[in-house]
């Protein structure tokens, strides 16, 4: 089935186009408000079963369900092209990621300024959240997304806990979610009975029936309507044919990569990237594209005495998670974080940490592709404190061609600096007990890398996305900002923006909660614009 659709000739008060985190909530909540809502999703339903079982987001990359983007070269990685895993399904990427469910800090929010400080999202934070914890005034239960603690976490990732926060003489946290990021602990999933809750199974799914609501799977936003200055709809491809839909007003919600190369070929973004390609320039600003941010992980993987995830055959695996949702399927693989500051300028009163680690009991290089026999377990340093920024530009003005992907990675010095000493930090938390009790030899990057010219070298061949890219169409003011601070793309009417794109500067933590809360914002400044 390619749509959902509703009768009715009135056309909708909302055009949202993407179905991902940010679109979807986004949706919800202008539903409940009692708007008429038209969501246009290029990727297809969430049938794959792979989607459901948590463990199974590497067996959807580089399938029907991902855009499988490639950045352009990188200088200062080896001239790699890196692969971007990006969600072409109902749910966008929160179908296809390892469904780690934290918040930003209280500093990150602070950083974003007026209207996006910590008291200003944490209310819509707490609303998406159907939380199974302990009550705090920082978690919701009312909302629609469960969230928390997985029904059970594999011991090796409880015995780096422990072994972080010795070696690294931080506290073990008990969340990551209360708006301080510091400690070693178990992470928080949006589960629930060992299957996966995507943006779109949460918020939408239950409400398809809805007379309000039309959503349409297969359907790709060609470029916006425009009466002067106001947006008032869109023009897609659906089913073979080219069709126009009148609208109050439109929400993008394509995400980092494509929100900009829509508003591109819509006319909006810098004169001479609009020009080069004979498009027509509607609106000049020259922040659209820019201020690409991205976090970059490293893998660090060790040989375990103890059964990893990897101990059950597959086709075992399988029938566990059939039967009854248990087994290494319903594990997310990354199961434990610990936050550190590596880089020696930083001051832990007052700044955010610059490494996020993400622990897996099992063999992760090369987003899961790679595969080595035996047991392992993996200890990711993760730059989540980038200095580096790139940009997206256009291949051509054909939709149909993806946009050019630069990160930019590590062409500040710093970023290397903190990459580097977190593969030893890495090393020090695996040779400290309970987690040196499980260590059998180091397989990556092996131990005659020991200088920081091999590390680097390591570094520079083996790191990869983890699929956090922010910051493409930024809020604020100024000639570099893309949306105020309601979300509206300057010097328009009737257009916002509602996506990980708008974060003026990307957060230390993972992405996915803080794109949800974005659409659950939009919503709001959506519903008082209309």
């Amino acid at each position: 089935m390619a749509s959902q659709t509703r009768s009715g000739s009135k056309h909708a008060d909302v055009i949202i186009v993407g179905a991902g985190s940010g679109g979807c909530v986004a949706a919800r909540r202008l539903l409940d408000a009692g708007l008429r809502v038209l969501l246009l999703e290029a990727g297809g339903r969430d049938t794959n079963p792979f989607i459901r079982a948590p463990a199974g987001f590497p067996r959807l990359f580089r399938s029907a369900v991902d855009w499988n983007f490639q950045t352009v070269p990188q200088p200062h990685a080896d001239g790699r092209q890196f692969y971007w895993p990006r969600g072409k399904v109902l749910g966008g990427s929160s179908a296809i990621n390892a469904t780690i469910y934290i918040r930003g800090s209280k500093r990150d929010f602070d950083g974003w300024g007026e209207g996006w400080m910590w008291d200003d999202v944490l209310p819509a934070f707490k609303a998406l959240e159907n939380f199974r914890g302990r009550a705090s005034e920082t978690r919701g239960k009312a909302g629609e997304l469960p969230v928390g603690a997985r029904a059970t976490s594999h011991p090796l990732s409880e015995a780096f806990v422990t072994a972080a926060a010795v070696a690294m003489h931080i506290p073990e946290a008990t969340s990551f979610n209360d708006g301080t990021l510091t400690g070693a602990g178990l992470l928080e999933s949006n589960h629930l009975r060992g299957e996966r809750y995507s943006a779109f199974r949460a918020f939408l799914k239950p409400v398809l029936q809805h007379p309000n609501l039309t959503v349409l799977t297969g359907a790709q936003m060609l470029e916006l309507l425009w009466e002067g200055t106001k947006a008032v709809g869109v023009r897609f491809r659906w089913q073979g044919r080219t069709l126009d839909a009148p609208a109050g007003g439109v929400v993008l919600a394509a995400g980092t990569v494509q929100t900009p190369q829509l508003l591109m070929l819509s006319g909006i973004g810098p004169r001479g990237e609009l020009e080069k390609h004979g498009l027509p320039v509607r609106q000049h600003l020259p922040g659209v594209g820019e201020g690409l941010q991205d976090h970059l992980a490293v893998p660090v993987i060790f040989r375990s005495h103890s059964p990893s995830l990897e101990a059950m055959h597959e086709a075992v695996a399988l029938a566990h998670y059939l039967r009854n949702r248990s087994g290494p399927l319903s594990s997310n693989i990354a199961e434990a974080s610990a936050f550190v500051h590596a880089h020696p300028d930083l001051d832990p009163q007052t700044d955010d940490p610059d490494l996020q680690y993400h622990f897996g009991p099992a063999y992760f290089r090369d987003h899961g592709f790679v595969k080595e026999p035996g047991h392992h377990f993996s200890i990711g340093p993760v730059l989540v404190g980038p200095h580096s920024r790139g940009r997206i530009t256009l291949a051509s003005a054909d939709v149909g061609d993806a946009p050019l992907i630069d990160p930019q990675y590590l062409s500040d010095e710093r970023d290397l600096q903190s990459l580097t000493a977190g593969v030893r930090l890495a090393r020090e938390i695996a040779d400290t007990p309970p987690l040196l009790a499980h260590r059998r030899g180091e397989a990556l990057p092996g131990g005659g890398v020991r200088s920081n010219a091999t590390m680097a070298t390591h570094i520079r061949a083996e790191s990869g996305t983890l699929y956090h890219p922010v910051g493409t169409a930024a809020l604020g003011e100024g000639p570099e900002m893309v949306v105020d601070r309601q979300l509206a793309v300057h010097g328009t009417q009737g257009l916002w923006v509602a996506d990980a794109s708008v974060m003026p500067r990307i957060i230390h933590a993972n992405t996915n909660a803080t794109a949800m809360m974005i659409g659950a914002r939009a919503a709001e400044f959506v519903q008082r614009r209309l």
